[in-house]
């Protein structure tokens, strides 16, 4: 494991993972395990801590492989900023991301990577199927990310793809469109996959789970409104020329959100209000967030 703030500029490995941990003592280990363990060697595991202040940098530099690079922020920037810190030390040709609570199988790069490279470069991004964890031990539930349509109708209708730890993406895509916004606190990667629909159309989804995503709790209701706020606003003029009706689309997707955690917090009525709401407002969304709906009470996840 190094330590050093940059790599030569000739070390160019096929695939750089980023990690971003705060405060992961208790998992940050699982993580880079599974990194590891892939199938694919060529690769360097990018490990920023954010200002953690428990033992997260001593387990990882008591980790003995030499592809470990840990990357220690003097100040807490966020998650979004600590993404970035990593993406601008990467080297590899690709670039994917791990929350530090999260772990892979152990085919998943090498299937995300054979999978671009047969595509070729007009679909620099791919995203993979995964299983969600909760913290309270309840039902494990399958994630499988739907195309209505288009991936652009897809994120308007509040599809997740969970990017923070199932995407691959090529390294110069950042250039092209930037990088993470670190003025958001949550949503960070929903809004820079808007950002990529807005130039390309496509993505590839492989269907086989390939990510265990380890949920840590629900955020209150009144974080995931401010959030989603926050979000329409920075996306609303992209989203607007998109289609003239897309904006309010989005607006009932993630006003659906809201309504679900504030279910979550215990406020049944103000949950149920918020969606006959969406409904009144949006009629389109009807069958949809009905499905949705459906699927979440099935799932158990409304617990």
């Amino acid at each position: 494991m190094r330590t050093e703030p940059s790599v030569s500029s000739s070390f160019s490995p096929l695939v750089s993972v980023v990690i971003t941990a705060f405060n992961r003592a208790d998992t940050i280990e699982r993580a880079i395990e599974s990194v590891t363990a892939q199938t694919i060697t060529d690769l360097e595991i990018l490990v920023v801590d954010d200002a953690s202040t428990d033992a997260t940098c001593t387990v990882v530099e008591a980790m003995s492989d030499p592809r470990i690079r840990l990357v220690r922020n003097p100040t807490n920037r966020g998650i979004g900023g600590a993404k970035n810190v990593g993406i601008r030390q990467a080297r590899g040709q690709y670039v994917a991301f791990l929350d530090s609570d999260d772990s892979w199988l152990p085919e998943k790069l090498a299937l995300q990577v054979q999978t671009l490279q047969a595509f070729g470069a007009d679909v620099p991004l791919c995203f993979c199927a995964f299983w969600v964890h909760r913290a309270d031990g309840g039902k494990t539930i399958l994630r499988q990310p739907r195309k209505i349509g288009s991936w652009r109708m897809s994120i308007l209708m509040g599809e997740t793809f969970s990017l923070g730890s199932t995407l691959l993406v090529r390294r110069e895509i950042f250039d092209e469109i930037g990088v993470f916004n670190e003025n958001l606190t949550r949503l960070q990667d929903r809004d820079w996959t808007l950002r990529y629909l807005d130039r390309y159309p496509e993505f590839i989804s492989i269907d086989h789970p390939l990510a265990h995503i380890h949920n840590s709790g629900w955020p209150k209701a009144e974080t995931v409104q401010a959030s989603t706020r926050a979000l329409l606003e920075a996306n609303r003029e992209r989203i607007t020329r998109w289609d003239h009706s897309a904006y309010r689309l989005f607006d009932a997707s993630l006003g659906f959100e809201v309504a679900v955690a504030h279910y979550r917090s215990g406020r049944l009525m103000h949950g149920l209000r918020g969606i006959v709401g969406i409904l009144l407002r949006e009629p389109r969304m009807v069958g949809y967030l009905g499905q949705r709906l459906w699927r979440k009470l099935k799932q158990g996840d409304l617990d």
